[in-house]
């Protein structure tokens, strides 16, 4: 008994010090609150409906205003008694049992509660009624003691969700000091078929005592009792949340300018129940890797508690996380266009506020409804908004913003959430922690559909399951979990379920934008995929012979620099390229999405070095930044191989890089890549006119894009012609001298210069020497074979020769050796061997004879320009020809034989010139 004493002792000692001003000053000398039920012991159920709420308080000068500040969780509903309007509160009330002095007559049903106040002219008690409230607040308690009218606004804080209930105004003169207000938790208990459990008819309306707080005895509130029915509903819900701990109440109170403030808690609040929840994902569609939108509903089974009298509310959610099945992922094409809702921005949304005051309304990407809030009868409506990737509160790609509202009620859930992707598969996990801690029955949302939809169905058909976990305010660590399922049962259109691998046969379009053979021109690809077929994993392609690239004064961008664009964002990529403008071939436009409106974003096409065993590449450079998302830099290198027999282009597949599936977890459905290759004077055509094909090989991602396993891969071919080769001629120009001896038996070297004049590119040429000049065979002593020339080890001793080729496409010459290479002729072939900036060229010749002369035929040559073609043979001991007679004596010609690859020919028969002594000179 000691013991209990000195605690009490101690409280009051504690609520002393709480309540202690500095001296002189404006104080508040007593404020208590307490739930109690019928008997008048403490409410301590969480979540229920006490019998009555008591707020006392006294101050030591007269109040002109206060603000109590409810604990979050506790609610009032005002829709559950009849609302006062403006002519019943300023009208007084007359009673037939006393004069009264209170200034309002409002109807019986609209009371919730009385106040018993001290003034300058008394101590009364009054009753309290249910005002309707101004625009903007949730509720408001009125009463109007000897004519004063006082106004109680109830407000939801937007930081926890709690109300504030706030009286102004009040005139000094009123000499208000004490104010002991109960509020009725269940206004109507009773109705015609139950007898009345308890009432508070005693205290309504005429009924009550003003003098005495009691009532008048036996007295009739209403004419018959038909008027309660069915009006039997909850006023007061206590907080289901936190479970154990002792809600606090806070009070502020204003006197001449001064304020006082002070905190009271009741008794802890215990047994608080689980949140039932029912959730169900349904997509907009039933067909596969289709656009969609998402309709999300949860129904929160409160089983009445929120408004049954004998009911218990069940406690707020406070967090979600839901799971989205594998397959279903984000729509890239929901990015363009899309603005984003900065923090700021968030920050100005209000429950009044004007559309477009915060969050821009090009950020909004669904729609959130609320039924049964606090029970109202009236839905919150609001929106979902993309928070701004990575200046959001989770510093994420993915934030959403969501909040519904009721301005008139001055009601507004706001919400923020993380979306995480897996990395890997691209599986969308939201989390909302520290949901508002209002109650209701019902929550949709809905995330966009249409062309630019928020998301994209899963690939193929099925059962798929939609994961939710949920916690409470009372007991945030316990999660309860639930599932929800949706199908998916068609393909594309009307096409039927996809089974296995989807279909891959994408669609491709190539060609110069110049038909004009041998011109320079601007070129074009574009490869483009359903949204039904497998996605890109690779390309490769084998371009027609003759179109080539000018590399003449195009630099290559070094590996560094590709390497770091890797690691830049997409912004940072945009605003200052890492290739080096020296090295640009073009540009590209990638398109990501479904359906017909897709997210575009451009890209940088470079030169690059030499890259996995290939002379050249290509370097596309792709910022991956659609609308406010930056998703880094895509880099896809591409190694070029280039024919060493023919100088055909192709893009080797082994040598290049895949196409990403997958960036920051977001898939992006690649489904349209344009490549321009658009430098002034790079591209330039053939100069056959011959109906030739643009050779693609796409790989397709299977039925896994995530696994390379099953990738497929199909070809396809288009069709490729240039025109009007007749116009461009052919004009060859060959010149042949012999150098070093020239007696009979000598062994001279032969230099024989090339020059096209103007026209098409040289196909082939054979050229037989004059009779005079013979093949030493007794000089060929080492060939190489087919074997070491493949691999580049030729003997020295094979080498009978230079070449030399200059081409306006390169910025330095072609040169190498000219060897003896073995051959299924009776005489071995002579090939020049050229290199230069990294690129190789075979030149064959077949050494046969002809007309008693040695013949020289090169065939299928390179479809390439060149401003000259020099080879120089050796002479003396190492010289492939003797003379048989001297060269000096007489004129002796050559036979040439020119085929252009326009299919023109020429033919000349240019003098074997020799250096010989003028005449008269020995």
């Amino acid at each position: 008994m000691i013991r209990a004493l000195l605690a009490a002792m101690a409280v009051a000692a504690c609520a002393a010090l709480a309540l202690a001003p500095a001296a002189g000053a404006f104080e508040l000398e007593g404020f208590e609150v307490a739930a109690k039920k019928l008997a008048g012991d403490a409410e301590t159920q969480a979540g229920a409906h006490p019998y009555a709420l008591q707020i006392d308080l006294e101050a030591d000068e007269a109040i002109e205003g206060l603000r109590l500040s409810l604990p979050p969780g506790l609610l009032v509903n005002p829709t559950t008694v009849r609302e006062c309007g403006p002519t019943g509160f300023g009208t007084p009330r007359s009673s037939p049992y006393e004069a009264s002095a209170s200034g309002e007559n409002c109807s019986n049903a609209s009371q919730v509660g009385v106040a018993t106040v001290e003034t300058t002219a008394g101590t009364r008690t009054f009753g309290v009624f249910n005002l309707e409230p101004a625009f903007g607040s949730l509720f408001a308690l009125g009463l109007s003691p000897y004519g004063t009218p006082l106004v109680l606004d109830g407000r939801l804080r937007e930081s926890d969700a709690g109300l504030d209930v706030e009286l102004t105004g009040v005139p000094q003169s009123l000499g208000l000091r004490s104010l002991k207000m109960t509020i009725w938790g269940t206004p109507w208990w009773g109705d015609d078929s139950v007898p009345p459990l308890e009432s508070h008819d005693s205290q309504r309306g005429d009924c009550l005592n003003e003098q005495t707080g009691g009532s008048h005895g036996s007295c009739l509130v209403f004419g018959t009792s038909s008027a309660k029915k069915n009006e039997i509903w909850s006023y007061l819900t206590l907080p289901t949340t936190p479970c154990g701990v002792r809600p606090t109440f806070s009070l502020a109170a204003t006197s001449a300018g001064a304020t006082a403030t002070a905190t009271d808690t009741i008794l802890a609040l215990v047994d608080c129940n689980e949140a039932l929840t029912t959730p169900k994902v349904q997509l907009m569609t039933d067909a596969a890797a289709a656009r969609t939108g998402l309709a999300f509903n949860l129904d929160v089974s409160d089983g009445g508690g929120i408004l049954n009298p004998g009911g218990v509310a069940r406690p707020a959610i406070k967090t979600a996380i839901a799971s989205l099945p594998e397959g279903l992922t984000i729509n890239p094409s929901l990015a363009a266009g899309l603005g984003s809702c900065g923090e700021a921005e968030w920050a100005r949304e209000t429950a009044t506020s004007e559309p477009g005051a915060g969050c821009p309304s090009n950020s909004k990407i669904g729609t959130v409804v609320l039924d049964g809030t606090l029970g109202l009868p009236e839905q919150l409506k609001g929106s979902v908004y993309l928070a701004t990737p990575r200046a959001n509160p989770f510093g994420t790609l993915l934030a959403v913003y969501m909040l519904a509202r009721l301005p008139r009620r001055g009601l507004i859930v706001k919400s923020q959430g993380k979306i995480e992707p897996d990395p890997v598969t691209g599986r969308l996990v939201a989390t909302f922690d520290d949901l508002p801690r209002l109650l209701y029955t019902h929550f949709g949302l809905n995330l966009r559909e249409g062309q630019r939809s928020t998301l994209i169905s899963p690939p193929a058909c099925g059962t798929y399951t939609a994961d939710l976990e949920a916690s409470t305010w009372a007991k945030p660590a316990v999660f309860v979990h639930n599932s929800s399922f949706f199908l998916v049962t068609r393909g594309e259109g009307t096409a039927p379920c996809p089974h296995g691998a989807l279909p891959f046969s994408p669609s491709l379009l190539a060609g110069s934008l110049n038909a004009a053979a041998g011109a320079y021109t601007p070129f074009y690809l574009r490869l483009a995929r359903s949204g039904s077929e497998q996605e890109f994993t690779s390309y490769s392609a084998d371009f027609p012979p003759g179109l080539l690239g000018n590399l003449s004064g195009v630099a290559t961008c070094p590996d560094e620099a590709i390497a770091a664009a890797a690691r830049r964002s997409g912004r940072e990529e945009q605003a200052a390229p890492s290739c080096p403008a020296a090295s640009s071939i073009g540009h590209t436009i990638a398109g990501y999405g479904v359906g017909g409106s897709l997210a575009w974003a451009p890209g940088g096409l470079y030169l690059g070095g030499p890259y996995h065993g290939s002379p050249l590449s290509v370097v596309a450079i792709d910022a991956a930044t659609i609308g406010p998302f930056d998703l880094g830099t895509v880099v896809i290198r591409q190694a070029v191989r280039i024919d060493r027999r023919t100088a055909q282009v192709s893009l080797d597949p082994a040598g290049s890089d895949p196409i990403p599936h997958i960036l920051e977890g977001i898939p992006l459905h690649l489904s349209d890549i344009r490549v321009y290759v658009d430098r002034p004077h790079f591209m330039v055509n053939p100069t056959s006119c011959d109906p030739m094909a643009i050779s693609s090989r796409v790989g397709g991602a299977g039925s896994n894009p995530l696994s390379a396993g099953d990738d497929t891969v199909t070809e396809s071919s288009r069709r490729y012609q240039v025109l009007d080769c007749i116009a461009i001629g052919f004009r060859p120009k060959l010149s042949i001298r012999l150098r070093g001896s020239r007696k009979h038996g000598g062994y001279p070297s032969l230099r024989a210069v090339y020059k096209p004049r103007r026209g098409a590119n040289l196909k082939a040429v054979s050229v037989t020497l004059p009779p005079s000049t013979f093949l030493a065979q007794e000089h060929i002593r080492k060939v190489c074979t087919k074997a070491q020339f493949a691999v580049d080890n030729c003997p020295k001793g094979s080498v009978y020769g230079r070449a030399r080729a200059v081409t306006p496409l390169l910025g330095e010459p072609l040169s190498g050796p000219v060897y003896l290479r073995s051959s299924p002729n009776p005489v071995p072939d002579l090939v020049a061997d050229l290199r230069g900036r990294g690129i190789e060229i075979e030149v064959p010749g077949r050494i046969d004879t002809s007309r008693g002369g040695i013949r020289a035929n090169f065939e299928s040559l390179p479809d390439a320009p060149v401003t000259s073609f020099t080879m120089n043979l050796f002479g003396g001991k190492r010289g492939l020809l003797v003379n048989a007679e001297p060269p000096c004596r007489g004129v002796h010609r050559t036979n040439a034989r020119f085929i252009a690859h326009s299919n023109a020919t020429a033919i000349a028969r240019p003098q074997l010139r020799a250096k010989c002594p003028k005449r008269g000179s020995r």
